[in-house]
């Protein structure tokens, strides 16, 4: 069973990062707009090739949650984004979990690491916010939490434990909640 603090963080990620529209429905037109924006972040015209895959890579993600919520017979809100997670994060599905872990900090760093040498540097973690529409304000800080070794680089390392801490802790203090910025009176 999730936390109560779990189930802020699962929401913050839901509202700010995803549903792009704030609706309240995830939908494919979310994640074509965060697309989008990865798309005029890189100059990438409408009709391109490069255009049409980073389009394509997004509706991929979407189709992702969007075949979880047809085998539950519902709409992609809030709660059911919520149940996706407690199953996702139940105990005994550590494969399942681990995968999507994988295809997730593939995904950031496909998209984010645009010099390709395999670290974000603060610049492409502040255009993570600028792409997710997450209020840049405090990008800096959730750098500076992120890095844990100092190096002013994000490794997929450090993402990785960011990403779990961010879905699997109840910790308020772990600097993994800072994944997707300021969210919550912590800090």
């Amino acid at each position: 069973m999730l936390s109560d603090f779990q189930k802020e963080k699962i929401f913050h990620y839901f509202r700010v990062v995803l549903d792009q529209d704030r609706n309240g429905v995830l939908e494919e037109n979310d994640f074509r707009e965060i697309g989008e924006s990865l798309c005029v972040l890189w100059v990438y015209k409408p009709g391109t090739k490069e255009y049409n895959e980073v389009i394509d890579k997004n509706i991929q993600s979407w189709n992702m949650f969007k075949k979880y919520f047809q085998k539950q017979g519902a709409e992609a809100n809030e709660e059911q984004f919520l149940r996706f997670f407690e199953v996702l994060l139940k105990p005994g599905n550590e494969e399942v979990y681990k995968k999507w872990v994988k295809y997730m900090i593939s995904s950031i760093f496909d998209s984010f690491d645009v010099n390709e040498d395999g670290v974000m540097s603060v610049d492409e973690y502040s255009d993570m916010f600028m792409c997710y529409h997450i209020p840049i304000k405090h990008s800096a800080k959730a750098f500076v939490k992120l890095d844990r070794d100092g190096d002013n680089y994000i490794t997929k390392k450090e993402l990785v434990r960011a990403v779990d801490e961010f879905f699997r802790s109840s910790d308020e203090n772990a600097p993994g909640n800072w994944l997707f910025g300021f969210w919550g009176d912590k800090d």
